[in-house]
């Protein structure tokens, strides 16, 4: 059996370790995107009932209510959005080969990868699954995050320099 070098064995360890941070800051600004759409939502909502304009929600009960998201949102968005995530990133890998333009490409990849998460839902389900993402701006947010989570993936992994010893 052939033995891996320990250089190609740290690389694959940070690739993982960068994909990981990565699905969870896109996990993560994925469930605020969708909270804040949310709370737009019921404010607008909640303002109409009453005859009026849309209903302030304190600042606090907007924290508590974008963590109830976050916890109530990982275990099937996290693990989706991951899902769709690693497949970009593989893909965009492919191409960022030949190309070398890794940050455009690895960020495309999260925000193509989002797009197609949806797009599957939909056409599946016939719902995108996620309420802070059934409109046009929701939707972006959402593929904004992928965007993100794909460019610190390209940043977190980029080659390192080698290091001279001249002053």
């Amino acid at each position: 059996m052939a033995r891996k070098s320990p250089g190609r064995t740290a690389a694959a360890a940070r690739r993982i370790v960068a994909f990981v941070i990565a699905g969870i800051v896109m996990t993560a600004l994925g469930s605020i995107a969708h909270s804040f759409f949310v709370q737009m939502a019921w404010s607008g909502a909640a303002g109409q009932a009453a005859g009026a304009g849309p209903t302030a929600v304190p600042f606090a009960d907007r924290v508590s209510w974008a963590a109830h998201d976050f916890l109530g949102l990982n275990p099937t968005y996290g693990a989706l959005a991951s899902a769709a995530l690693l497949i970009g990133i593989l893909a965009a890998g492919r191409l960022a080969r030949l190309t070398g333009h890794r940050t455009a490409l690895f960020g495309l990849g999260g925000a193509l990868a989002i797009l197609a998460l949806f797009t599957i839902l939909r056409m599946s389900l016939g719902t995108v699954g996620i309420f802070g993402a059934r409109g046009a701006m929701g939707h972006a947010a959402q593929m904004a995050a992928g965007l993100i989570a794909g460019m610190l993936f390209a940043r977190l992994t980029s080659p390192r320099k080698a290091r001279t010893n001249t002053p």
